[in-house]
């Protein structure tokens, strides 16, 4: 009996896995740029991006709570929300006829792997926290918060990044708006946390010191988050040093947006 109940968790996990993965990269999933831009990426930064994808989900689930104590627990769970996320990505992809595996399966594995960044932490999540028995996350305090900013900036930016919008409102963009962009943002990461009264919303810091701390500190997360992957996606190339600095702010704003959203709901 207690092996089956095991082998019942194990499903039950990884069917969670496969709808935190769906919820999380859908829009990812269905955007035609992230097809396209697959094929042409560069494989060392492809690599580069696999390798972040995996230390941010074993990260989550040692921060989110794993179904056991310590890090052979942590990376059997990082394991499990890998596979789930890559079933459901690969079975979405070559239904929607994205993916040839026969024709060039090379091609397939690298939209498979560029799609895995929100589908892994999506999976991850699922499984750790939207389970009857899910257990309480195992990190706290200031580098947990920071952390757990992290993922919430990497699945926004990551569903945004490929998109061509990026690159044609930083176009349309002067310097003046680019620095009422950064405003906006760091007011709208301050709002979502302390002042508009949302469930999970911090009391204990100081204006000041949260704002610094935390608001400030977590839109620098999210931009170099936002000009990580627009690095990785070749969106650089042939650019000016302003115009890096101007697509980065436009992606970090959904990306300082999920940085928020991730201090309240993880």
């Amino acid at each position: 009996m207690p092996q089956q109940t095991d082998v019942r968790q194990l499903v039950m996990g990884f069917g969670r896995g496969i709808g935190g993965a769906l919820l999380f990269a859908m829009p990812l999933l269905m955007t035609m740029e992230v097809w396209r831009l697959a094929h042409a990426v560069d494989r060392h930064r492809l690599a580069a991006l696999v390798l972040g994808t995996v230390l941010l989900v074993v990260g989550l689930a040692r921060n989110l709570g794993s179904t056991g104590a310590g890090w052979r627990a942590s990376l059997v769970d990082a394991g499990v929300a890998f596979l789930a996320a890559a079933f459901a990505t690969a079975s979405i992809l070559t239904a929607l006829d994205v993916l040839d595996w026969l024709q060039d399966w090379r091609d397939a594995v690298s939209v498979l792997l560029l799609a895995l960044l929100p589908a892994a932490v999506g999976a991850s999540y699922a499984r750790a926290q939207l389970g009857e028995s899910s257990v309480a996350p195992q990190g706290s305090g200031y580098r947990h918060e920071l952390f757990l900013m992290v993922a919430g900036a990497v699945v926004f930016a990551s569903n945004l990044a490929p998109t061509e919008e990026i690159v044609l409102l930083a176009a349309k963009m002067t310097p003046w708006h680019t620095l009422v962009v950064v405003a906006v943002s760091l007011t709208l990461m301050h709002a979502f946390v302390y002042l508009v009264g949302f469930g999970g919303q911090e009391e204990h810091d100081g204006p000041v010191q949260a704002f610094m701390a935390y608001t400030v500190v977590g839109f620098v997360l999210a931009l170099c988050i936002a000009a990580y992957l627009l690095w990785t996606l070749g969106r650089f190339a042939d650019t000016g040093l302003l115009m890096v600095i101007t697509e980065s702010v436009v992606l970090a704003l959904p990306a300082g947006l999920g940085a928020a959203a991730a201090r309240l709901i993880l």
